[in-house]
């Protein structure tokens, strides 16, 4: 989550500030070299310890190091949105998509309001469980069986949810009755 100052307009007054500008501005590089300097300076700093972890794995690609700094960040500040959120980036880029949707999950229960969790949890999307649960999600049987299934739900789905009052379409949109 970005601080107040960086929000407002304010030039960034520490390394910590000026990691998550050169963040928001996507220059993770720029990020990674502040969130250093922020760690360096005080290393029991949870949201320094987080961000510095998350740019680790995207910039050194040094896994173990920031997969434990985010870890222990949450266990010493406890669970916050920004903080959860930073896991899953982590695990998201290590292809770990089970590992980022629980942090994802437990920050909604935390602040359901939360707009960057939900804008993450809706990116993931929803899995349903395997048709054959006792196979892989990869095996053949189970794509194929899958694809029908979801092909089947979307046809047999209930008139009223596909009508314009429930899409909340408004009433210039809708088509004349005749």
């Amino acid at each position: 989550m970005e601080s107040d100052s960086t929000a407002a307009g304010i030039e960034p007054t520490g390394p910590l500030e000026e990691g998550l500008a050169a963040w928001a501005a996507r220059d993770v590089g720029g990020a990674h070299a502040a969130f250093e300097r922020a760690h360096r300076r005080d290393p029991r700093e949870p949201r320094a310890m987080s961000w510095y972890g998350v740019t680790l794995v995207l910039v050194e690609r040094n896994s173990n190091l920031g997969v434990l700094l985010c870890d222990q960040a949450v266990r010493l500040s406890g669970p916050s949105a920004e903080l959860l959120l930073n896991q899953a980036r982590v695990h998201l880029a290590l292809n770990q998509r089970d590992r980022a949707v629980r942090p994802i999950l437990r920050g909604l229960e935390l602040d359901p309001g939360n707009v960057r969790l939900q804008c993450a949890r809706d990116a993931l999307g929803t899995r349903r469980r395997p048709v054959i649960p006792f196979l892989s999600r990869n095996n053949p049987l189970n794509r194929l069986l899958g694809r029908l299934r979801h092909r089947w739900q979307q046809r047999h789905v209930p008139a009223y949810e596909l009508s314009p009052l429930a899409l909340g379409e408004p009433e210039a949109l809708r088509e004349p009755r005749s």
